[in-house]
């Protein structure tokens, strides 16, 4: 499922119809004044990157933009129109201007959003050099006028064709519909890729629900019934396919090895079903606009001071020195067409949250434009001399870009890449040789970032996976902590578990580096895994062991496994230990103590893997979880140990799984436990205690 609700699709068509209009707009005014023809290019291009920028804002941010912007746009036309004369100082303040521009966005509140406009005329005159004819006839002036028509045009579309949340809310709760009921026909024996996709269909859907009844604003007075109808209803659709996957054995929900949970009933789906529907046509009929995105806030000042500079300031240093290296190295390489090298420096750089983002979006970068600069430039020959049809292509490449872009990079390097091939040939570039020079200087600029990223004030994956760690952790405890209140309120419950789904969104965003590594340089081990499982079945395995009733107690002597069992055999254990083997994941988990080497990756997914059971929590009734409060306060401090050991504090101990209770709790318990195995320590991991009853305290 690419767009749940079609969200997605309805950005990209309203900023296709922005850039239409500034288009339309600026040719008129070029006619009329009988200018050069580049202003035209110039104000298009504005028209999409403001429609990013402006996209979830306020009205007086929308109106402050017809300031900030053309007063940039002055300036960077000016910058722009210096660099002709003089390449290497107007290279030199084109990188002040960005890195400048880019520090802002390291503040909070309106000094941040300063920041992100001020760069949307500068990547404009870098993504359309200024045409010197346009330079020598109206001077730095056109670039405020370009700025201007873009702004008009962007606010002008999103007054006309506004966002309705509750509208696409109830789209996408069709989407959680469709997406149950492909999952509720898979057959018994479906392989788990297939099931993994359908759940992850699923919670995209549940997820994206979620978000656009958040940004929903009703008017006053209005009843948030129906809303929060709607959202319990979905939070039970998705724990039935949880609780589907666990009586299927699908490792992909989260749930461990061995769980004995019947599965959900066909009465019990057809009411979760149907309640969707019903809440969702409740919330498409409700009136409701769209509430400003929230701003980030700054960033907290680092203890050691210049020492240990903050991560907004590590990537301006890193944007700048890649922006430098690749203004020399283009100029060097491509005197004429330097404009590929200093884009992709800047592309992979400027939203980088890592040094492993870096060369993540590079390798992504350079996979979609290298595709994209051959085909753009084979279509770009195939419509030359028809500007129409050209303007059409572009259209075309431009909303498929925008509509995918939050899908993979790739694809939006791609048609990025593509469209301008096509304009760049509009423009008068031709030639065989192109086929070659534009994947060359994606390759130099992806170079120059990467160089960068890892050598100007280096910024670990692993640190920003942490932070992100740290932040969804806190959200588990303040869930467990209102889940175990003497008066747990449900609805306070589902946004906390819905604030953790979204934490460990952003989780598996920032993981995604080092998942491709894992993928990528780890791939041996799952060789290595068929050979030593095998073997060490003969021995205790605390984590693949076969697992106990929660009635009855833990199947193995050591106490590491609760659940439920059944002893089938060695035979049978070892075909179904194997089967399903998560490949590298569990290598580590049949080595010898002294040989576990923990990949990040492995620990981000563990910890996303305990949502399934939280959203378990949160869609039961307040009698459950006054009955389950002894195991919800175990689960809490289970948490709190894993949060010492995410942050290196000697005194982690390592948490106790649950002898008994909800199954759900039983999970959730043994995954922080697995969690608080896979996270790197200062010292060896000490023998956790036996499975408890109970919290010791809370």
């Amino acid at each position: 499922m690419i767009d749940p609700g079609g969200v997605q699709w309805r950005v990209a068509v309203r900023t296709v119809i922005a850039a239409v209009a500034a288009l339309l707009l600026t040719d008129a005014v070029v006619r009329s004044a009988r200018l050069p023809g580049g202003m035209v290019v110039i104000a298009t291009v504005l028209a999409v990157l403001l429609s990013r920028s402006l996209h979830a804002t306020s009205l007086p941010h929308r109106l402050s933009a017809l300031v900030y912007v053309p007063a940039i746009g002055i300036a960077a036309a000016f910058t722009g129109r210096f660099m002709l004369g003089h390449a290497v100082l107007g290279a030199a303040a084109f990188v002040a201007a960005v890195a400048a521009s880019r520090y802002l966005m390291r503040f909070g509140g309106t000094v941040r959003r300063l920041g992100r406009l001020a760069l949307t005329p500068l990547v404009s005159v870098l993504v359309v050099p200024v045409p010197p004819s346009a330079a020598r006839a109206t001077g730095p002036m056109w670039g405020g006028v370009a700025g201007l028509v873009a702004v008009v045009c962007v606010v002008t579309v999103t007054a006309v064709l506004p966002t309705r949340p509750a509208r696409e809310a109830a789209a996408a709760a069709r989407d959680v519909l469709r997406a149950a009921t492909r999952l509720r026909a898979l057959p018994v024996d479906a392989p788990g890729r297939v099931r993994a996709r359908a759940v992850r269909d699923l919670h995209r859907a549940a997820l994206t629900v979620e978000d656009r009844m958040a940004a929903a604003r009703l008017p006053e007075g209005a009843d948030h019934g129906p809303l929060d109808a709607l959202s319990a209803a979905v939070l039970r659709v998705e724990v039935l396919a949880a609780d589907t996957g666990t009586a299927r054995g699908d490792r992909a929900t989260g749930a461990p090895l061995g769980d004995d949970v019947p599965a959900p009933g066909a009465d019990r789906w057809t009411a979760a079903l149907a309640a969707v529907r019903t809440h969702a046509a409740a919330v498409r009929a409700t009136p409701a606009r769209e509430w400003p995105a929230a701003d980030p806030p700054a960033a907290r000042r680092s203890a050691r001071g210049w020492r240990d500079p903050q991560p907004q300031t590590r990537l301006t240093a890193q944007l700048a020195a890649a922006m430098a290296a690749a203004f020399a190295v283009g100029h060097l390489a491509f005197p004429h067409r330097w404009t590929w090298t200093v884009i992709t420096a800047f592309v992979v750089c400027s939203a980088a949250r890592s040094r492993g983002d870096v060369v993540h979006r590079s390798g992504l970068r350079v996979a979609g434009a290298f595709t994209g600069a051959i085909i753009g430039t084979l279509v770009a020959h195939l419509v030359a001399g028809e500007a129409p049809l050209a303007v059409v292509v572009i259209l075309g490449f431009l909303l498929a870009g925008v509509w995918l872009r939050d899908v993979t990079y790739a694809a939006w390097a791609f048609c990025v890449t593509s469209m301008l091939a096509v304009l760049y040939t509009m423009d008068g570039e031709r030639g065989a040789a192109l086929l070659v020079q534009r994947p060359e200087g994606i390759l130099l600029g992806s170079a120059c970032g990467i160089a960068a990223a890892c050598f100007v004030l280096p910024l670990r994956t692993e640190t920003v996976l942490r932070g992100r760690a740290a932040r969804a952790l806190h959200v588990l405890q303040d869930l467990l902590g209102a889940a175990r209140a003497d008066e747990p309120q449900p609805a306070e419950i589902r946004r906390l578990a819905r604030a953790f789904d979204r934490a460990t969104r952003d989780l598996t965003q920032a993981a995604a580096p080092a998942r491709a590594h894992r993928s990528l340089i780890h791939r041996s081990l799952s060789h290595r895994l068929r050979t030593r499982v095998p073997a060490a079945l003969d021995q205790p395995l605390p984590l693949l062991a076969p697992a106990a009733d929660p009635a009855t107690g833990p199947a193995s002597g050591d106490g590491r496994s609760p659940g439920s069992g059944s002893g089938s055999g060695k035979g049978a254990d070892r075909r179904g230990l194997l089967a399903r083997v998560p490949r590298p994941r569990a290598a580590r988990q049949a080595a010898p103590a002294n040989d576990r080497a923990t990949h990040a990756a492995d620990w981000a997914d563990a910890l996303a893997s305990c949502a399934p059971a939280i959203r378990a929590i949160a869609a039961g009734d307040t009698a459950e979880l006054v009955a389950s409060r002894p195991q919800l306060g175990l689960a809490a401090l289970n948490t709190g140990q894993v949060r010492r050991r995410l942050g290196h504090r000697p005194d982690a101990e390592p948490p106790r799984r649950a002898r008994g209770g909800p199954p759900h709790l039983v999970r959730l318990n043994a995954a922080l436990a697995d969690l608080y195995d896979r996270l790197p320590g200062d010292g060896p991991v000490r023998q956790p205690p036996a499975p408890a009853t109970a919290p010791a305290a809370g």
